[in-house]
C-alpha cells in the first residue's frame, strides 16, 4: 500500500510541471479547432484565450496587490481548473467556451511564472521540487493527452479539457502540500494600479483582439486598424525605451535574450502553425510541429547538459545563443523543419530555465517579482514578433499586388495559391535571417561585455 501511495504521489507531483509547459500549446490547438472562420461566436473562444494568455502577465503586474507567488499560483490553478471544467460544459452549451477561454488564458499567463518562483522559493528553503526522476510519469501523462488529441473533433476538446481538470486538481494537491506553503490574501497596498503596466495590458489586448479577429474572420479592415495601432505603439515604445535605457536595472544581454526568447516562441507557435499547414497540410501539424515541440520540452534539460559538457570552456550565454543560431539554420530547410522545431524547442525551454535562474538571483528586483518580470519581457518579445510578422506579410502582399485578404487566408491555412505559398516562403526566410541577426547582435553584446570586464583594473583593498 505504501508503494502505491508513493506511486500516486509521484504522479501528482509532476502536474504543475506539465501544466506550466503545455498550457501554451494544448488549449491553443483546442480553441483554434473550434473556429469555423464564419461566425463571431465560433471565433471568440480562441481570440479571448489568446489575448488573455498574451496580455495577462501585464494585467497581473498592473495590480500592485501584496500577494505572494504562492497566492498567485493558487489563484491560477483555481481559475484554470474552473475554466477547464466550464470548457467541458461547452460541449453541451457553446457559449460556455467564452468564459472557459478567459479563465484558461489568464491561468496560462500566470501559472508558469508563479510556479517557477515557488519552485525556487522551495529549493531555497531546502525543499526540492525536482522532477528529475519522474520523467516516466510525465511521458505517461503526456502520452494520454496526445492520444486524446487524436480523437475526432467532436470529442477532442471535451476529453482533453476533462484531463486538464484532473491535472489542475493534482497540481492543487501538490502545491498545498509544499512545506512552506502559505496563503495570505489580507494585505493589499494602498496604490493598487500601475499605470504603465495597465496601459501595456490595454494596448496589447486591443491590438491582439483586432488582429486575431481579423485573421479568423478574414476581415481586412480589422487587420488594417490593428497594424496601424501597432505602428503607433511601436513608435511610442521606441521613444520611451530610448529615454529609459540608462535606468534599466538588469544587464542589457539579459533583457535582449529574454526578449528574443519570446520572439522565438511566437515564431515556433504562430508562424510554425501556418507554415506547416500550408507547406505540408493541416493534418501534419501534430507530427511536424506539436510532437517535436513537446519532445523538446522533455529533452531540454538533457540537451543543454550535453552542450555544456561539449563546450565546457565557453560562456554559457554563448552556448545558448549558438544553439539558437544552429536551430534556426535547420529551419531554413523544409525537409528538416521538424528537426529544427525539436532543436528550437529544446533551446527555448533550456534558455528559459537558464534565464529563470539568472532573474531569481537579481537582487535589484523584489523576490516575488523577478520571474514575473522575466515572463513580462518574454511576452513583449512574443507580441512584438507577431505584430512585425503580420506587418511583413501585409507589406509583401501589397508588393506582390495581392489583396490583404490573402494574408488572412494564409494565416488561417485557407489557401494553396502558388503566389501565397511563395509569400510564406519569403516570410519564412526573412524571419529566420532576422532572428539570426538579432542573436548575432546579442553575441556581440556578450563578448563586448566580457572583454570590457577583463580589461578592468584590479583594485587592491
Amino acid at each position: 500500500m505504501s508503494k502505491l501511495k508513493g506511486f500516486v504521489r509521484s504522479a501528482l507531483q509532476v502536474a504543475p510541471f506539465i501544466l506550466s509547459n503545455t498550457l501554451t500549446i494544448i488549449p491553443y490547438f483546442l480553441f483554434l479547432n473550434l473556429n469555423d472562420g464564419l461566425t463571431l461566436e465560433k471565433v471568440l473562444p480562441f481570440v479571448l484565450f489568446y489575448t488573455f494568455r498574451m496580455t495577462g502577465i501585464f494585467l497581473l503586474k498592473s495590480f500592485k496587490l501584496a500577494l505572494t507567488s504562492f497566492n498567485i499560483l493558487i489563484i491560477s490553478i483555481l481559475i484554470g481548473g474552473a475554466g477547464c471544467f466550464i470548457g467541458v460544459l461547452g460541449h453541451f452549451y457553446f457559449p460556455a467556451y467564452l468564459l472557459s477561454a478567459v479563465l484558461i488564458g489568464l491561468s496560462t499567463s500566470w501559472l508558469p511564472a508563479a510556479n517557477t518562483t515557488v519552485n525556487y522559493h522551495e529549493k531555497h528553503q531546502g525543499n526540492s521540487t525536482s522532477i528529475g526522476r519522474k520523467y516516466l510519469f510525465i511521458l505517461l501523462i503526456l502520452g494520454g493527452v496526445m492520444a486524446s488529441m487524436m480523437l475526432t473533433k467532436e470529442w477532442r476538446t471535451t476529453v482533453v479539457l476533462g484531463e486538464y481538470v484532473l491535472l489542475y486538481v493534482a497540481a492543487y494537491h501538490t502545491v498545498t502540500h509544499y512545506p512552506d506553503y502559505e496563503i495570505d490574501f489580507n494585505e493589499v497596498d494602498q496604490q493598487v494600479i500601475s499605470v504603465k503596466e495597465f496601459f501595456l495590458f490595454l494596448s496589447f489586448f486591443i491590438l491582439l483582439l483586432f488582429i486575431r479577429s481579423a485573421r479568423l474572420l478574414f476581415d481586412s479592415q480589422l487587420l488594417d486598424i490593428g497594424l496601424m495601432g501597432f505602428s503607433i505603439l511601436f513608435v511610442i515604445a521606441a521613444w520611451y525605451l530610448n529615454r529609459q535605457r540608462k535606468m534599466w536595472k538588469l544587464p542589457l544581454w539579459m533583457n535582449l535574450l529574454t526578449f528574443a526568447n519570446g520572439m522565438c516562441m511566437n515564431f515556433l507557435m504562430l508562424f510554425g502553425t501556418f507554415y506547416v499547414a500550408i507547406r505540408f497540410g493541416a493534418n501534419r501539424l501534430i507530427f511536424n510541429l506539436y510532437l517535436p515541440y513537446i519532445f523538446g520540452i522533455i529533452c531540454a534539460a538533457f540537451f543543454i547538459k550535453l552542450l555544456y559538457r561539449l563546450f565546457s570552456t565557453v560562456d554559457p550565454k554563448l552556448v545558448h545563443l549558438g544553439s539558437y543560431i544552429v536551430s534556426l539554420l535547420f529551419l531554413l530547410s523544409s525537409s528538416l523543419f521538424p528537426v529544427g522545431i525539436l532543436l528550437l524547442s529544446c533551446t527555448i525551454n533550456a534558455t528559459g530555465a537558464f534565464l529563470n535562474r539568472n532573474y531569481y538571483q537579481e537582487e535589484v528586483l523584489p523576490q516575488d517579482q523577478r520571474i514575473i518580470t522575466k515572463y513580462s519581457t518574454q511576452t513583449k518579445g512574443s507580441i512584438t514578433h507577431q505584430l512585425l510578422m503580420m506587418s511583413l506579410l501585409w507589406v509583401l502582399a501589397k508588393q506582390e499586388e495581392l489583396p490583404v485578404k490573402t494574408v488572412l487566408q494564409i494565416t488561417g491555412h485557407r489557401t494553396k495559391n502558388p503566389t501565397a505559398v511563395h509569400l510564406v516562403e519569403m516570410v519564412h526566410m526573412v524571419s529566420i535571417v532576422g532572428l539570426m541577426l538579432f542573436f548575432s547582435f546579442i553575441v556581440f553584446i556578450v563578448i563586448k561585455k566580457d572583454s570590457s570586464e577583463e580589461k578592468k583594473p584590479i583594485v587592491s583593498k
